[in-house]
Parts: C-alpha cells; sequence; structure tokens
C-alpha cells in the first residue's frame, strides 16, 4: 500500500474530514460536563465561577481519549492536578513579566519533551502550559489564586466524574471489526485454497480487506498512535496474517508432494488453523475468548509438525507450520484482552512481576533516557520552550490587545514534525479568521445574554472535541469561537477584538514557523539510521541478557540498566523519526509502512529480552543453560546483520532459528518460561526478516522457512 505522505498528506491534512474520528458519545458528555457548570454558575448567581469551573472541565476533556477506565481515571486525574497547580503559578506570577516568560519557558519545554511518552501525556503536557498560559493573563495574589485553581480543579473532577461513569462498553469498535474482517478473510483464503482454488483467483480478494485494514489503522487509529498498547495490538494482528498467508500458499503447493499421511495430516492442520483464525476474529468482535482454542490447535499443529517431518521433504512443511505456529500465538497476544476486563492488546507486554525498571513504559525512565540534544523530543521541548518564552516576552512588551493568543497560537501550532506544524499553521490561521469573525458577529449583532452564550458554549464545546482529531481547522474554528463566548461573560464587546486576534495570530504562526526554520529536522533522510540504531541497541541488550541466563557469571545488573536505557532512547529516537518523517517531502521520507512495522516486531522482541531479565532477577538461584548458547549466537549475528542491512541495504540470509529454538524447548522443556519468550524473541527476528526482506525481488524464492516466518 502506498503510504499518503509528504506535501499531499499536508494538504489532505488541512481539508480532510476524518469522520472515523468523530467520537459522537464522548463529544456529547465531555460538551454536557462544560455546559452543566456554566448552568451551576448562573443559578448560583455566580457566572465567573461557573466560567472557571467550566474552563477546567474543558482542559481535562482534551485527555479522555477512550483509554482503559484505570488508564481514563489516572490521566485525567493527573491533568486535573497539572491544570490545578498551573492556574496556581499563573495568578500569581502573572504581575511579574520575568518570571511569567521564565514560566513559560519551563512549561513549554516539559510539554515538548512528553511526546516522548506518547500523545496522552503530550496532551496532558500542553493542557498544563495552556492553564498556566490563561491564568497569566489575569494575574491575582493568593487568595485568588486559591479561589480559581481550587474551582478550575472542582470542574476537572466533574468532567472526570463523567468520564468514569459512562464508560463506553465497545471501545475501538471500527478497528476490532476491520481487523477481525482480516482474519476471517484470511480464514476464508486457507478454505479456498485447502479446497483447490489458485492464487490469481483468491490473493487479490485477501490483499483488499488487508489493504483495507491497513488503511483504516493509518487513518482511524492512527500512525500517531500507532505505539499504544492498542495500536501496536492492531498493526500486530495485520502484520501476523500478513506474514501468514505466504506461509499457506507455500503448504498448500507442498501437500500434492508428500504421501497421503502427511498430506491428510497437513489439510487436517489447515483446516484447524482456519477455525483458529475465526476464532480470533470472534473474539476481537465482542465474541469467546479464543486462547484455549488456538492453544488446541497450536498443539494439533506441533503433531502434524511431527507427522509430516518424519516423510521425505516433509521437514520443510513442517518448518513452515511451526513458523504459522508462532504467528498464530502472536495474533492471539494481540487479539486477548478486548474482553474480560483487560486492557487492550495487554499480552503483547508480559505481566511477569517486575520490578519498574524493568517496564517497557516506565514514564520515568523513558524521561531520563530522553534528556539529550540527540532526543527528538528534547529537541522539541526547547524548541517550543523558547517559542512560547518569547511570543509571551512580545505581547507583554508590545502590550498587546489580548496578547494571550500569541503564545496560545504557538501552543496549538508547533509540533515536532514538519508536517503537523506546517498543516496546522494553514489551519489555525484560517480557523482563527473564521472562527473570530463568526463569533464576534454574533455576540456584536445579537448581545447574547447568560443562556444564551451557554448554548453557544455547548455548541463550539462540542465542536472542539468532534473535530480535534478529524479536522484541525474546523478544531481551531471552535476554539476561537469558544474563547470569544467565555469572554462575553463578561460583557466584553468582542466585535472590535476580530482584528487583535488575528494579528497576534498571525504573530504567533510566524514566531512558530520561523523556530522551526531557524532549527529544523528532516527525520525522513535518518529513520533508517535510527533504526538501524535501534536494532543495534536491542541486540545488545538482547546479548547481554542471553550470555547471563547462559552463564549466570556473567549478569551484571549495571551493564543491563545501561542496556535498557540506551534501547529505550533508541525505541523513542526511532518511533518519532518515523512519524515526523511521514508527512515531509517526498525527497526526505522513505516507505513509512513497512517501518511501523518494524518498531511493532521490535517492541515484541524487547518486551522478550525484558521478561527474561526479569526472570533471572526474581530466580532464586540462577541456573547456567548451556544449551542457549547456538541460539543466542545466532541471535546476536543476525540482528546484527539485520541492522547493517537496515541502514546500508544488501542481501540477507537467516539462519534455521526455528529448528534452533525448537532444540532448546527440548532441553528446557516447552513450559519453561526461557523457552517461552525465547520463541517470542525468535518470532520478532523472523517477522524483522521478512519485513527487511518483502521488497526484494528474490525474497519468495529464498527456500528457506524461517525468512519468511
Amino acid at each position: 500500500m502506498t503510504a499518503d505522505v509528504g506535501e499531499h498528506r499536508i494538504w489532505r491534512l488541512v481539508v480532510t474530514l476524518d469522520r472515523s474520528q468523530l467520537q459522537l458519545v464522548r463529544v456529547m458528555r465531555n460538551a454536557v460536563g462544560v455546559v452543566a457548570l456554566l448552568i451551576a454558575g448562573i443559578l448560583t448567581d455566580n457566572v465567573k465561577a461557573g466560567v472557571l469551573m467550566a474552563g477546567g472541565a474543558l482542559l481535562v476533556g482534551f485527555v479522555d481519549l477512550g483509554a482503559s477506565y484505570a488508564s481514563r481515571a489516572r490521566v485525567m486525574l493527573i491533568a486535573t492536578t497539572l491544570v490545578g497547580v498551573s492556574t496556581l503559578v499563573g495568578t500569581l506570577a502573572g504581575g511579574i513579566d520575568w518570571l511569567t516568560v521564565v514560566l513559560m519557558a519551563v512549561w513549554g519545554f516539559a510539554a515538548g519533551l512528553s511526546v516522548c511518552l506518547g500523545m496522552v501525556p503530550a496532551f496532558v503536557g500542553v493542557n498544563a502550559a495552556l492553564g498556566l498560559l490563561l491564568s497569566a493573563y489575569f494575574p491575582g495574589d493568593m487568595g485568588e489564586g486559591l479561589e480559581r485553581a481550587g474551582l478550575t480543579v472542582l470542574g476537572a473532577l466533574v468532567q472526570t466524574a463523567l468520564a468514569l461513569a459512562i464508560w463506553p462498553l465497545r471501545p475501538f469498535r471500527p478497528e476490532r471489526i476491520v481487523v477481525a474482517n482480516a482474519y476471517r478473510a484470511v480464514a476464508a483464503f486457507v478454505d479456498a485454497m485447502a479446497a483447490g482454488a489458485t492464487t490469481d483467483a483468491e490473493l487479490p480478494k485477501l490483499r483488499s480487506v488487508l489493504t483495507k485494514a491497513r488503511a483504516l489503522l493509518d487513518d482511524s487509529e492512527g500512525r500517531s498512535a500507532s505505539t499504544t498498547p492498542a495500536g501496536e495490538a492492531f498493526r500486530t494482528l495485520v502484520l501476523e496474517a500478513d506474514r501468514a498467508y505466504p506461509e499457506i500458499i507455500a503448504l498448500v503447493h507442498m501437500r500434492p508432494q508428500l504421501p497421503a499421511p502427511a498430506g491428510a495430516a497437513l489439510g487436517d492442520a489447515l483446516a484447524a488453523t482456519s477455525d483458529a483464525l475465526r476464532a480470533i476474529a470472534g473474539e476481537l468482535t465482542g465474541g469467546p475468548a479464543c486462547d484455549e482454542l488456538v492453544e488446541q490447535v497450536r498443539d494439533g499443529l506441533r503433531s502434524a509438525t511431527r507427522t509430516i517431518a518424519l516423510t521425505g521433504d516433509g521437514h520443510r512443511a513442517g518448518a513452515r507450520l511451526e513458523a504459522l505456529r508462532a504467528q498464530l500465538r502472536a495474533a492471539v497476544d494481540a487479539a486477548t484482552g478486548w474482553t474480560r476486563g483487560r486492557e487492550t492488546g495487554s499480552r503483547l507486554h508480559r505481566a511477569i512481576p517486575r520490578r519498574r525498571a524493568l517496564g517497557a513504559h516506565n514514564a520515568l525512565s523513558v524521561l531520563h533516557a530522553n534528556l539529550s540534544l540527540q532526543s527528538t523530543a528534547f529537541r522539541h521541548g526547547v524548541r517550543l520552550g523558547a517559542t512560547l518564552a518569547v511570543a509571551t516576552a512580545l505581547y507583554r512588551l508590545l502590550d498587546l490587545p489580548r496578547g494571550y493568543w500569541v503564545p496560545l497560537t504557538v501552543a496549538f501550532v508547533l509540533k515536532p514534525d514538519f508536517g503537523g506544524t506546517f498543516s496546522r499553521g494553514l489551519q489555525r490561521y484560517a480557523g482563527t479568521i473564521i472562527g473570530s469573525v463568526v463569533a464576534s458577529a454574533i455576540t456584536a449583532v445579537l448581545d447574547p445574554g447568560d443562556w444564551t452564550l451557554v448554548l453557544l458554549v455547548g455548541i463550539f464545546g462540542a465542536g472542539i472535541y468532534t473535530f480535534i482529531f478529524a479536522n484541525y481547522l474546523l478544531f481551531t474554528t471552535s476554539v476561537t469561537a469558544l474563547i470569544v463566548f467565555f469572554v462575553a461573560f463578561d460583557g466584553v464587546s468582542e466585535w472590535t477584538a476580530v482584528t487583535d486576534r488575528l494579528l497576534d495570530t498571525l504573530i504567533g504562526g510566524a514566531l512558530t514557523l520561523g523556530a522551526y526554520w531557524l532549527w529544523p529536522t528532516w527525520e525522513g533522510e535518518r529513520v533508517s539510521a535510527r533504526l538501524a540504531d535501534l536494532i543495534e541497541s536491542h541486540r545488545r541488550y538482547a546479548a547481554a541478557v542471553l550470555n547471563a541466563c547462559i552463564d549466570p557469571a556473567r549478569y551484571d545488573s549495571g551493564a543491563l540498566h545501561d542496556a535498557r536505557v540506551h534501547g529505550r532512547r533508541a525505541r523513542t529516537e526511532a518511533e518519532a523519526s518515523v512519524q515526523m518523517a511521514q508527512a515531509e517531502p517526498q525527497k526526505h521520507r522513505g516507505d513509512i509502512d513497512t517501518d511501523l512495522d518494524i518498531l511493532a516486531s521490535l517492541r515484541r522482541l524487547a518486551d522478550g529480552t525484558l521478561a527474561l531479565e526479569a526472570i533471572l532477577e526474581d530466580a532464586p538461584a540462577r541456573t547456567a543453560r548451556p544449551a542457549l548458547r547456538p541460539l543466542a549466537d545466532d541471535l546476536n549475528d543476525t540482528l546484527a546483520e539485520l541492522a547493517a542491512v537496515e541502514r546500508d541495504g544488501g542481501a540477507l540470509r537467516l539462519p534455521a532459528l526455528r529448528e534452533e529454538h525448537d532444540t532448546l524447548a527440548a532441553a528446557e522443556g516447552a513450559d519453561s518460561p526461557v523457552a517461552e519468550e525465547t520463541d517470542r524473541i525468535v518470532n520478532a527476528v523472523d517477522t524483522l526478516g521478512h519485513l527487511l526482506m518483502r521488497d526484494e525481488p528474490s525474497a519468495a524464492a529464498v527456500p528457506t522457512a524461517d525468512v519468511r516466518s
């Protein structure tokens, strides 16, 4: 599938309404929270309190992005606390220009750095900066600061309570449906091929469904969210489906060459695989759990492998069946978690008890790893903090009317990537013009009373939450109009403010684009190098852990810690690099879809290695595992070769990692935790080989099953 990137992507971001991002239930809930608090203020004859509470609810509503129940509560409460603190600090410091400028730099840096933690933490950071920015424009004493902060926190808590009380019963429904359809299509493909159909007839139909699934994940789930647990689960599911069908084609082609008993066993294995694929699709759409059935199928595939391997060339078919077993397991890990109240995609990240530093997404560890000028997130933090500080200093020095719109524009427009900054700059300009003119005309001509203003706030508040991901132009229009109506509660005539807002927006936009022009970052040209660095960092970490498993005397907690930190930094750098490259001009970018699939596979490699380290750490007595040496050596060499191919290109052939793992499993025992985690590591490395070879003309002709598994 050709990725939608570059200049066309920037223009599409400006003009396209992404209907898949219209989360109407969440929109109505958050808008109701804002309106209800305004109504409470009017009924108690305290409009100011209503506006402050509604403002807190509005800001915290931005971080309600449909996460799991526990995650949603945690994130919204953190946002509530930060917005309250920022409101208090801004009120107290707002009367001192130099201090306000310094604080905006600090808050801006923190907001920019938080992008290394993901989309939701980035929203939390920006909300805190907005709370400081807006409160500083209206300075006051300690009493006023505590009152404003308290009312803002109260409004945010009301919004949080609404979000927790009305929990969506079916999250990620469009994504689950399209991925389930992909698995049903693969099952139908298995049935058709086993019945004698040709690839010419069946493969286009299957590829059409898989392409549709990938397109929805890119546009609906969003590439920017593809590194969340849900995003990784969806991408892993589609990737494993994409890997499975070449194995199925090869198995069907081998079947006529096998003796009758082996051919029958292979036919039974294909039928069982079809049932397993349908079971995975069923769980994705709310059906019964699939893990027990799929495990039974996997056991059947192993038995079939033994039967087939006893015949002439049956070892080749057996190797492909073993690869199919691994793919089914990865699919179950990704699919399980949609039912029974578990976190989305939870089994992609192993739930082995471990200390916090061994968690793949530990926030403090990730932040610490990104405190370097080599970090994209760190550079974005410096850029955002400096630009917000300059914008704040400028509007205060020039005494601009409603000057808070200058840093407000910077906060909304400046992004880590070229495409996001420039597309949002265009949308911000247009949205501000439309929103200012329309809303100011309404307030000036109609002179609305409090109840009419409540209605208008409700309409445009719903617009904010509706369009935040669907279209930034309409989002900005709604934000502009909403602020106009909020200010109108104070009786301010807004018609004369149109030109002020337009001027402030132009200044803020110019500062933003100037900041990116002064310190540009073309990531597309560095994606391959960053991915190669990530593979290499995982190679070093895996080698350290595996060597400690083989020889306990080589266990070095300090060296393992350093390797983990380096891996985390490389991971966030690679993720940010891929995300920023997708909207850059063509000459600066590469194959975005393959890059994202590589990231998903490397995450599974890292999780398996983290789990192995946890096993080492938790073991009461570490025992030597010399049987692991051949696999460890070949994994180390393979990852080194994969890094070199990703960095410089060239031919690639993988060793028989699956056979070596089977030997290890026989020595360890099939239920051994070490065998279990190395199974995932081998599958992840095989997937990397598949990804780096799938664009090579000769890839399909390579006889080694592991290359395509």
